[in-house]
């Protein structure tokens, strides 16, 4: 824990810089998808899956991937995830068709999963201090910050790989961003992680997000401990927003590289642009949630509108200013969505000790969203056209909404 005399956010930062990383390898893959299909010869459809791949951890092991760190070692899965990012980096860059881009992708998902379940772990841990009111009030503002990382890291990585690949070629600028991966993991191998993080063989006492409402008393009884209606329904409606999400940003490269003519480099900063819009949406959340608003219509309008917007996007021959200012519409709009979802895992989980089942449980619903995206929006184009994207973006709205009004009765 801290000893009052150190500020903690040097250490917030460089750990945010581990999420970052992380977010990029998603980013990256996105943005050099034009260079590497065309230089391996994959389809379209492979191509999403090797970018979707990156969520494969999460989307068959986030439930259970956070006690597997503890029973590890916070700070030994946060080190070894860093460098399974770094050798990954290093090794695709070698890679000479889909069955060894595949091979090494499965190694960065890896070390995905090991960056996300421990890092914002080690974030609480360590910015909470001594656990007073100062204490929990920098905790709040090392977390939200914490949940920025994944628009903010898809964005970067998309607009440095596109930006490398334009100097380097796609294997210089893979090559560049495994030596990136391996400096910062040089980096926290070096760095006074918080020791008190690191908990024994069993799982220990959730120190992230606690029920302000909720006092002492006994064990709540195996009933009480299993997961409600509202639970489930934000989850699976997370589940169809993800899918739709980053699907949309897997591709949005393809589509303005062969249908709208831009080159690999603009495709992927103008890809990079749109994820970063998702942090102006979740300012907007955060402004609902101050106000005490009810989140039902903000978080119904932020689900259906952005799928209607896609029509705009995924056609044949769109227009390309009018195509990029609807993409980031549609970003900022699930940017509003996803950190709505977020704020209310207290209120949907019923006490504190459930919120580590449904924040695991909410994670897993978003990986396996993340996962089946894109390579079923690419089926769609691949089979029926640009457009039959749009109509599946529709549908995933269409699934949650019904789910995230049952979420959010009487809020």
């Amino acid at each position: 824990m801290l000893s009052g005399r150190r500020s903690a956010w040097p250490l917030v930062v460089v750990l945010y810089a581990t999420g970052l990383l992380a977010a990029a390898q998603l980013g990256k893959l996105s943005a050099l998808a034009p260079l590497i299909t065309a230089d391996l010869r994959l389809s379209l459809p492979t191509m999403a899956l090797a970018i979707s791949l990156l969520e494969v951890g999460g989307a068959t092991l986030g439930a259970v991937a956070g006690w597997l760190a503890y029973r590890l070692g916070l700070r030994r899965t946060l080190r070894l995830g860093l460098a399974a990012l770094a050798i990954a980096g290093l090794g695709s860059a070698l890679a000479q068709g889909a069955a060894g881009l595949l091979a090494w992708r499965v190694l960065e998902a890896a070390g995905y999963l090991g960056v996300i379940v421990s890092a914002p772990v080690l974030i609480a841990h360590h910015s909470a201090g001594a656990g007073d009111g100062a204490g929990l009030r920098r905790q709040g503002l090392a977390l939200t910050l914490w949940s920025t990382f994944v628009p903010v890291g898809l964005a970067l990585g998309a607009w440095a790989s596109a930006a490398a690949g334009q100097a380097l070629g796609w294997r210089g600028a893979v090559l560049a961003g495994g030596g990136v991966a391996t400096l910062l993991a040089l980096a926290i191998w070096r760095a006074p992680l918080p020791a008190g993080a690191d908990a024994a063989l069993a799982p220990p006492r959730p120190v992230v997000l606690v029920d302000a409402a909720a006092g002492g008393g006994a064990a709540p009884s195996p009933a009480a401990q299993r997961l409600g209606a509202p639970a489930w329904c934000l989850a699976l409606a997370f589940h169809a927003f993800a899918l739709f999400e980053v699907g949309v940003l897997a591709l949005l490269p393809t589509l303005l590289v062969q249908q709208a003519g831009f080159s690999a480099a603009a495709a992927g900063q103008w890809t990079a642009l749109a994820a970063l819009s998702a942090v102006a949406g979740s300012a907007v959340a955060a402004l609902l949630l101050r106000r005490g608003a009810a989140l039902r219509w903000p978080m119904l309008l932020s689900l259906g509108l952005p799928a209607w917007l896609l029509f705009g996007v995924f056609t044949p021959a769109p227009q390309p200013l009018l195509a990029i200012a609807l993409v980031i519409a549609l970003n900022m709009l699930g940017g509003v969505f996803a950190s709505l979802a977020f704020a209310l895992l207290p209120r949907v989980a019923g006490g504190a000790s459930q919120m580590v089942k449904v924040n695991g449980l909410l994670a897993q619903c978003g990986a396996s969203g993340s996962l089946l995206g894109p390579p079923l929006m690419a089926a769609c184009v691949q089979a029926a056209g640009w457009q039959a994207a749009a109509w599946l973006g529709l549908g995933c709205a269409l699934l949650a909404m019904p789910l995230a009004w049952r979420a959010t009765r009487g809020l």
